[in-house]
């Protein structure tokens, strides 16, 4: 069937939106969504500008959210108007997956890095050219396909237009804090940038128990949500001499037992780690 998609013509291109994408048809473990909203991630910048390369031409895309339109053969655990989230693929069966650990999926870049489906046929196509995909799904489209192991079911009640990036953003952001962090109930944390993934991480902190939760931004607005959300303290670093001398002042002279950094800009990451107690 026919689509809209946008897409990234080769290596720095813009955003293309075109009405002619050809969609590849369902396989049996396959379900068909209609897309409601996606996020936008800094992986889906990254993947255009070539900082990381699945191919081009290419379609982006892996915070969406959108209703179930047609599933495949064997598919058992969704139907037909189900509301999902897609996120990216696990095989369920390897080692780490086995573990409870998916993010670690033994088969994770064969499944959401190849730009092909698992037979190596194309997700897209445009006048019989191959158009790669992004994690198993692509989501800056009308429609896709996906395996129903990228689709998570969610309430009917709840507004998909705000739910994409659970698929991504939210599950890196508290993932980290809750997976791996650990923290203990009188812990304390800082979390540098305050977009999807750095809320996630605070309000998984304050979750956890930690004492202080401490947000570190640039702009005022995104630190007033943060404090809506749990932060028990704000930093804006612009207005701040000295970013980890203040965290250093709110938690008793000692810093703060974890930090979460969010931006990849380097002095940040070094005021995360000096931060720390």
């Amino acid at each position: 069937m026919k689509i809209k998609a946008a897409v990234v013509e080769q290596q720095g291109a813009p955003f293309v939106i075109k009405d002619n994408i050809e969609l590849a048809p369902l396989h049996p473990d396959d379900v068909q969504v209609h897309m409601v909203a996606s996020g936008i991630c800094h992986s889906d910048e990254a993947l255009r500008k070539g900082d990381a390369i699945i191919g081009y031409p290419i379609v982006l895309g892996h915070e969406g959210s959108g209703i179930i339109e047609k599933v495949g053969s064997n598919v058992q655990s969704l139907k037909v108007g189900d509301h999902v989230v897609l996120s990216f693929y696990a095989c369920g069966i390897c080692e780490n997956c086995l573990k409870g650990v998916p993010t670690q999926c033994l088969n994770y870049a064969e499944n959401n890095l190849s730009g092909v489906r698992p037979d190596g046929s194309s997700h897209f196509t445009e006048n019989d050219h191959h158009i790669a995909d992004m994690f198993d799904q692509s989501s800056f489209t009308t429609t896709t396909v996906v395996r129903e192991r990228n689709a998570v079911k969610v309430p009917d009640d709840l507004d998909l237009r705000k739910l994409g990036p659970l698929g991504c953003g939210y599950v890196t952001g508290s993932g980290t804090v809750l997976n791996t962090l650990k923290p203990k109930p009188g812990d304390t944390i800082a979390v540098f940038g305050t977009g999807a993934v750095g809320l996630a991480a605070m309000m998984a902190g304050k979750i956890s128990g930690c004492t202080k939760v401490i947000a570190v931004d640039i702009i005022d607005d995104r630190l007033a949500l943060a404090k809506e959300l749990g932060a028990t303290d704000t930093i804006n670093s612009r207005q701040t001499d000295d970013v980890v001398a203040a965290i250093q002042a709110l938690t008793n002279g000692r810093g703060v037992n974890f930090c979460v950094d969010t931006t990849g800009i380097t002095p940040v990451m070094e005021d995360s780690i000096k931060a720390l107690c």
